[in-house]
């Protein structure tokens, strides 16, 4: 697998393709925001979240998640660049969605309290310091992973394939386990993404194509405009 990463980086001398990505993290301001303007929020609470314990070891791949991005869109972009520009185009839908969602109906889920200092409680409690317990409906988390796991094939790599599942999975139940998601949450990103998904499979090969190109147009006005800054510079007599 890794003997294949390398050969398709270097077939592709390009990987600008790689700056939709970095639109992922900007984009997810918008969230920081709306986490902080509300003081309540509704609350989703079924019966099976109350049944569901807190197991402090899943912060594990909670955390792990941002690893699982970064290496999950890297494949998706090297096996199949028109599949990436797909997902990342359905992937900016649905946090724009789930952001206006937070605007008009802003959640609240109430957390555990925990008293017990081990190694993994401490982690879940810097992540509850650190992210306020409103907007959960629906979870970015599991949007994110469930794109993921959609858009690998097994065709292309059947380690890889089982590798974004398993993990996935393990990343979806974790929004629950460590008290972050309702269930509600978690159902509410899977659904959105199937229905995403059925958008964005009308997008055309040559739209796909058109918007893979952007950077690449970008990069070359920049270089072209830098050679001409150049030349006039080169040629002017002091």
């Amino acid at each position: 697998m890794l003997k294949r990463i390398i050969y398709e980086v270097k077939k592709y001398e390009y990987k600008l393709d790689l700056v939709w990505f970095i639109l992922f993290p900007l984009f997810n301001l918008v969230y920081i925001l709306a986490n902080h303007i509300y003081k309540k929020g509704f609350d989703l609470t079924i019966a099976l979240d109350t049944l569901i314990p807190l197991i402090p070891i899943f912060v594990i791949p909670y955390v792990y998640w941002y690893i699982y991005m970064i290496i999950g869109y890297f494949v998706i972009s090297i096996t199949n660049r028109k599949e990436y520009m797909r997902s990342m185009l359905g992937l900016f839908l649905g946090m724009w969605i789930s952001y206006i969602i937070y605007f008009i109906f802003p959640t609240e889920i109430v957390r555990p309290t925990l008293v017990d200092n081990s190694f993994f409680n401490s982690i879940i409690n810097i992540i509850y310091i650190s992210d306020r317990p409103f907007n959960c409906f629906p979870s970015l988390h599991v949007l994110g992973t469930y794109f993921v796991m959609r858009y690998t094939k097994k065709d292309n790599n059947k380690y890889i394939y089982f590798y974004t599942k398993i993990v996935g999975v393990l990343i979806i139940l974790s929004t629950i386990f460590i008290k972050q998601h309702f269930v509600l949450d978690v159902v509410a990103s899977i659904v959105l993404v199937e229905i995403i998904n059925v958008i964005v499979k009308k997008v055309s090969d040559e739209r796909l194509e058109k918007c893979l190109n952007v950077p690449y147009l970008i990069l070359r006005r920049i270089t072209s405009y830098s050679r001409k800054l150049v030349g006039i510079g080169s040629n002017d007599k002091i």
